[in-house]
């Protein structure tokens, strides 16, 4: 009874484990996310003298995998976002006012480290990219920025072709040196350290193995 018992067991567990983590695989992942904005520092643009917040936003886009072995993969990332540009800090009620929007497209060239071949599969990634950052202000001009990002999540398989995919990731675009620094070393570390913008992202996806 027991064998029979282990025998089903194996059965059931297996399609999963040969579903994902295939030398050679190509995986497909629309994604819908949530990028949490960050604030730029009075003196990155000439466009303003004062703080400037790129507000949360939703975003979405596709990644794009290939499988070199069971656990490493190289994956692209293309995503587009839509954001509202605010006066001042993104803080609790401190009063804002819209001055214009900024539509974000990134893309994005990594590192998936993933553990295990399981039904849950849990990774890791990271890697570098380019995003284009379009403020739609006056006098403003479109400009292409380093970005770098690190992050993990995990793939819940359905069948051994679909998963369900979620990210958690920190994407850091060099924006350039305010050149502003009216602050002691006593107040916010922040104006020290305003030539990065950190985005967390939340995304969602459903994953195809091909």
């Amino acid at each position: 009874m027991r064998r029979w018992v282990l025998v089903l067991l194996f059965l059931s567990v297996a399609p999963f484990a040969l579903g994902q983590g295939t030398e050679g695989s190509i995986e497909l992942s629309p994604t819908a996310g949530y990028w949490f904005g960050d604030t730029l520092g009075q003196g990155t643009t000439g466009l303003f003298d004062f703080d400037v917040t790129i507000d949360d936003s939703y975003s979405y886009g596709f990644r794009l995998g290939y499988r070199f072995s069971p656990n490493v993969a190289m994956e692209g990332f293309l995503t587009r976002s839509s954001a509202d540009m605010v006066t001042g800090e993104d803080e609790l009620f401190g009063g804002e006012q819209k001055i214009g929007e900024i539509d974000l497209t990134t893309g994005e060239l990594g590192i998936e480290a993933s553990f295990g071949s399981s039904r849950m599969v849990p990774f890791i990634a990271g890697g570098i990219g380019i995003m284009r950052m379009d403020p739609q202000l006056p006098g403003a001009s479109a400009d292409n920025r380093f970005v770098g990002y690190f992050g993990g999540g995990f793939k819940l398989f359905f069948t051994p072709q679909v998963a369900l995919r979620f990210d958690a990731r920190v994407h850091s675009v060099n924006v350039g040196d305010s050149g502003f620094d009216d602050c002691d070393y006593w107040e916010d570390w922040d104006c020290h350290n305003n030539n990065w913008l950190n985005f967390v992202e939340l995304g969602l996806g459903l994953t195809f193995v091909f």
